[in-house]
Parts: structure tokens; sequence; C-alpha cells
């Protein structure tokens, strides 16, 4: 975590802004938002592959984020502390995710495009600077000033100070994997992978997945506790340009994070970088090149292995579409009719009720 760039810096394109975010004492546990004391996250999230597939303008969509973010800014906080240090910084946090799948299928590769040679400003070793798809900064860029632009028509509006800081990256587990999107910055853990997820041997939801034809087994870690198997397919899987965590370089996630820290947002990104071990040599020459531009970052070595009952692992292709088939029932239809006898009722409509009551049928 570099604390005088989160006080100095908002997008590190814009450049040096002294006090900018000067209270800063620190970040939230995920590292994408610089917090005062007192201070609460206020984080909005949005999937813009989804949006777009969906019919939404991207600008609009983050438009209406900034401004419902900066309602939130106005609840009834408890505690005195917060209440003020969220009227004097009105902070929001508009964040996107499913990145990676946006600009693979909107610009048919990856953001970073390849690196160039040049040399650290002040201690002159070489390094590989990066090199990035200016649309992708274009289209990062746009978004950034609609948000920004929103925040300060609302706040006229409201009658309460501009935001000091509006966007961010945060990093989206289990809200991206609802979506079937990749998560927040990162890159999916694999193209084609066996996603498992714990359940409560009582939670009703089991026996309508179990009946659908989904793998599940005993919990060898957890008593009461069935694993359940997903067979997933990464959005892009098949583009020749897609990278998985166990594939891109940990110069590329570097690189990435720089990206978003730059051109999108200026408050933090939340990013754990994945390494391989022939790697880990590269880890310390990396913080130092991007120290002027990334506020905060962890790392953690990539684990592709034969971990039992692994909440990821990967797969090829064949295991995919083998797993797919076995499943053969809808998970919301069988659990309606397993959990319910709607199916066995007549609705009663409104116009039967007249009276004051309503008939059994």
């Amino acid at each position: 975590m570099n604390l005088d760039l989160s006080k100095n810096y908002g997008r590190i394109v814009d450049g040096y802004q002294a006090g900018i975010d000067g209270d800063v004492e620190g970040t939230n546990p995920c590292g994408e938002i610089s917090l005062a004391n007192g201070e609460p996250c206020n984080l909005f999230e949005v999937f813009p592959l989804i949006a777009e597939e969906q019919g939404w303008d991207l600008q609009e969509v983050f438009a209406l984020a900034a401004r419902y973010a900066k309602r939130v800014t106005f609840s009834p906080y408890d505690w005195e502390i917060s209440r003020e240090i969220i009227q004097k910084n009105r902070r929001i946090g508009i964040s996107m995710s499913g990145i990676q799948d946006w600009l693979l299928t909107r610009l048919g590769n990856r953001v970073v495009t390849g690196f160039k040679d040049d040399f650290d400003p002040e201690t002159h070793e070489a390094i590989k600077v990066p090199v990035y798809d200016k649309r992708a900064i274009k289209m990062v860029d746009q978004l950034y000033k609609a948000v920004v632009k929103a925040d300060q028509a609302y706040s006229k509006t409201l009658g309460c100070n501009e935001s000091i800081k509006h966007t961010t990256v945060k990093p989206s587990g289990t809200v991206a994997k609802l979506a079937g999107a990749s998560e927040g910055m990162h890159f999916h853990y694999g193209a084609y992978l066996i996603q498992r997820i714990r359940f409560q041997d009582s939670d009703p939801l089991l026996p309508a997945l179990k009946a659908c034809g989904y793998r599940t087994e005993a919990d060898i870690y957890t008593e009461n506790t069935t694993c359940v198997e997903f067979p997933i397919k990464a959005v892009g899987a098949d583009n020749p340009n897609f990278a998985s965590a166990g594939t891109v370089s940990i110069a590329e996630q570097f690189a990435t994070q720089a990206f978003l820290q730059t051109y999108w947002s200026d408050n933090a990104v939340s990013c754990t970088i994945t390494f391989q071990d022939s790697e880990g040599d590269q880890v310390e020459s990396l913080l130092r090149q991007y120290r002027f531009i990334t506020k905060s970052t962890s790392l953690l070595p990539y684990f592709g292995g034969s971990l039992q009952q692994a909440p990821k692992e990967p797969i090829d292709k064949e295991t995919y579409e083998k797993r797919s088939q076995e499943i053969t029932g809808n998970v919301e239809e069988v659990f309606s009719q397993l959990n319910s006898d709607v199916k066995d009722l007549e609705l009663v409509d409104q116009t039967d009720c007249e009276g004051g009551a309503c008939p059994i049928k």
C-alpha cells in the first residue's frame, strides 16, 4: 500500500494533486478504497459487457451508478466521526467488473499489447514498459468522465460537496461468480474449470442440484457439508487471445493493474496478482517499477495442482463438455417442484376477492 500516492493522486494520468485526499490513513481490507479515520466504503459495481449485451448505454449506466452512490452518502450514519468525514469527502467508489471479458470481447485482444524497453527514472535500471491498446484507454477514460460529470451535476442539485474520489475496481469474488463474469480486473482462473461450492447438508437446494445431474460429494474438511461441482466455461475461452491466471505472466498482470490505476480508478485497484514458481524472482523488481503508479496490490502463488476439493480446478475442454452433458435439468424448476405445491394450485385473481373475502380454489 502506498499512502503517498493515495493522498496526492487520483487517477495517475491526472498528475500530482497535493493533498487531494490528505486525510487518508489506510484502505479497506481489499485495498480498493483509500479511507480516512471513520470513513466507510461506498461501492457500486457495474459489469460493462453484460450491461452492453442488455442494451444499456454505458455512459448512462455509470452516471446512474454515481447518482445512486451519491445518495448513499446521505444515509443516517450512527457515528459522528463518520458523518463528519462523509459530509466532507462524499467519497464514492464506482467499480467495473468482468473487465477481462469486456475488453477481450470488444477489442478482440487484451489491454496490454506488448512491452518496450525503457529505464527507471530514479534507479536507471532497465525495465519493460507496457504498451496499451489505445481503444481501451479511450473506453475507460470516457466512462470515468461520465461518472465525474454526473457527480458534479448531482452534487449541485443536492447542495453538497462534490465527491473527493469517484472510481475503483473491487475484487468482486462472489458477485462476479453469480454474473458468470471474470472477477474485477482478474483473469479467469482457467478457460475451463470445476467451481466447487459448499452447502450444508440441510440446504434445500441440494436435492434439486443432485436431481439435475450436478456431481456432489461429502466435504472432506467439514462435517455435515456437501461439495457441489459446477463445470464452468470462461467468457472468451475460445478466443485465441484469451489468457487465464495460469497462463498470463506476472508482468502483464502488474501492467493491467497499472492501466486501470492510470486511466480509470482515482481511488485504488484491488488485485491479487498470481505468479508461477518460475516468476518469483520478478516480484521485487516489478513492485519497484510500478511504485509511482500502483496504490495497493497483493500477490499469491498460482496453484493449479491436485489439492482435494479445491474451490477452483482447471480442466480441459473435453472434460468440460462431458461434465456439461451430465446436467439434464433446470435447477430453478426442479427446486420449485420439490419445495412447493404451487403447480397443483389455481391462483386467485384480485377480481375474485371483491367484498373483502377471497375464495379457496
